[in-house]
């Protein structure tokens, strides 16, 4: 069985702090998913940044789809999502056909880049959490929290964070994340919708027993 479970949001607004956790899960067979038509303009947009080639090929995956569904979220849901839910109808209901609402009516989003501070530090938080195989959590093992992350970096707008854990299948948690079952606020749906934030730093990391892996999401808007 393909298990993604206990999907977590915090959408935090600096220097106001606005918290808020929930969880969602999805339990689902594991199943061939279609093959999906290429952007070539995400494509190149990531090719020409220069930190882009040297990030493993799921952080990669990662930021493909992530930016190509902000491209054109409509097209997101027909040429994505659309297949997806045919392969696993199960998922279709009431969060789906909110999802398809919102991804039709909203314009296109701006890219998301890699950032390479945002990535070291989401980086060592998904392995602090997989080595001490905590459950997933804002909140490190050691005590520290979202808002004493983004602070260390010296954010000074706004940041946001999702947190997917389960076996690793990047184009299915992300679409796991936008459906939101499970979570009233649709919180990470926003968050990946949030047309603010411009950088993005992904961590990635196995837990012990080898099956279960923990993606950090940190979002932020644009420092200057």
């Amino acid at each position: 069985m393909f298990h993604v479970k206990q999907f977590f949001l915090l959408f935090l607004v600096l220097p106001f702090f606005s918290l808020a956790q929930h969880i969602g899960s999805s339990v689902l067979p594991v199943k061939q998913l279609p093959v999906f038509p290429t952007d070539n303009i995400v494509n190149q947009f990531l090719q020409g940044l220069p930190n882009y080639n040297s990030l493993s090929s799921t952080q990669k995956e990662w930021y493909y789809w992530t930016n190509y569904s902000r491209s054109n979220p409509r097209r997101f849901w027909d040429r994505v999502i659309t297949p997806i839910l045919a392969n696993y109808p199960n998922l279709v209901n009431s969060y789906t056909a909110s999802l398809k609402r919102d991804l039709y009516n909203i314009k296109s989003l701006p890219f998301v880049k890699p950032n390479k501070d945002l990535i070291k530090i989401s980086r060592i938080f998904a392995s602090e959490l997989a080595a001490n195989n905590a459950s997933p959590s804002h909140t490190s093992p050691s005590g520290s929290t979202f808002a004493d992350r983004m602070k260390t970096l010296g954010v000074k707008n706004c940041a946001g964070e999702n947190i997917s854990f389960g076996p690793s299948n990047p184009l299915l948690m992300l679409v796991l994340l936008y459906i939101d079952e499970g979570v009233p606020d649709l919180g990470h749906r926003k968050t990946l919708l949030n047309s603010s934030f411009v950088e993005m730093g992904i961590g990635i990391a196995t837990y012990p027993d080898n099956k279960n892996t923990i993606v950090i999401q940190d979002f932020a808007c644009d420092q200057k």
